[in-house]
């Protein structure tokens, strides 16, 4: 009979430590009380376009050195999602508000992964095939990719890679004001949900890059879904909508991870 008793203590959980170099460390969040982005987010980009030169002496340029207008416009669109968390826990041991605090928690632990997963699928699909530069090492594609952000996009861009990429430029890479970044200070996300479908055995790891991101994020909102006195089951819905997008430019880039 002692031997069948439950005699297990409930203690709480460890504390979840957030990804400290995510998405959430560089995307610029925007508070705002209108719920308009909930529809998708769109803005006209005015940092790809290019600035040109003239030697003239006037703003009216002189004879066989006319102005070039520019006439590039470029449209960023951006759906949005819906993250969410949906547990389904025996009753006993914990009340129902506690419950609802435990998927509002597992949501928050979880939830950067999860939009990160959501913006690399769109960063690859935006990016398309990435050039291969697995000729060279990482190091080489890290600069490779800064130069063509910094080339194409009028501001600072934003690096996107893997915690595996980052392992490897360890040395290449600088912790300033919480953020990861370049040697020319250049942010950079360390996904967790980056990267997922790589085999680690084909030698090959993925750096991206992009213009400025933005990210909006609702609050989150919880739901009881339903609760089965038959089995003393409790389920709950937390879930917190977003949009997320980066300006007008995107490069993807594969390089060997192989040291020799």
């Amino acid at each position: 009979m002692g031997a069948s008793l439950d005699t297990w203590h409930l203690v709480d959980a460890p504390t979840v430590v957030p990804q400290p170099y995510g998405i959430f460390s560089v995307a610029e969040t925007r508070l705002t009380t209108d719920e308009h982005w909930r529809l998708g987010i769109r803005w006209q980009s005015q940092a790809c376009s290019q600035v040109k030169e003239t030697t003239g002496e006037c703003i009216i340029p002189r004879e066989g050195e006319a102005l070039e207008p520019d006439d590039y416009c470029y449209v960023a669109e951006f759906e949005p999602f819906t993250v969410y968390a949906y547990d389904n826990d025996s009753i006993p041991g914990h009340t129902l508000e506690e419950h609802r605090a435990q998927v509002v928690q597992r949501l928050i632990n979880g939830e950067q992964r999860a939009v990160e997963e959501r913006v690399w699928a769109a960063i690859t699909a935006d990016a398309g095939a990435p050039l291969d530069l697995s000729a060279y090492d990482l190091r080489f594609a890290l600069g490779y990719v800064e130069q063509q952000v910094s080339q194409n996009y009028s501001g600072t861009g934003v690096i996107h890679m893997s915690h595996l990429v980052a392992t490897l430029l360890w040395d290449a890479l600088f912790v300033s004001g919480g953020r990861l970044q370049t040697l020319h200070g250049t942010p950079v996300v360390v996904g967790a949900g980056y990267d997922t479908a790589t085999d680690p055995l084909t030698r090959v790891g993925y750096i991206y890059g992009t213009g400025a991101m933005v990210l909006y994020r609702g609050d989150i909102d919880t739901r009881e879904s339903a609760i089965d006195k038959a089995v003393n089951q409790v389920s709950y819905i937390a879930q917190r909508d977003y949009a997320v997008g980066w300006d007008c430019y995107s490069v993807a880039v594969k390089a060997t991870t192989d040291p020799a």
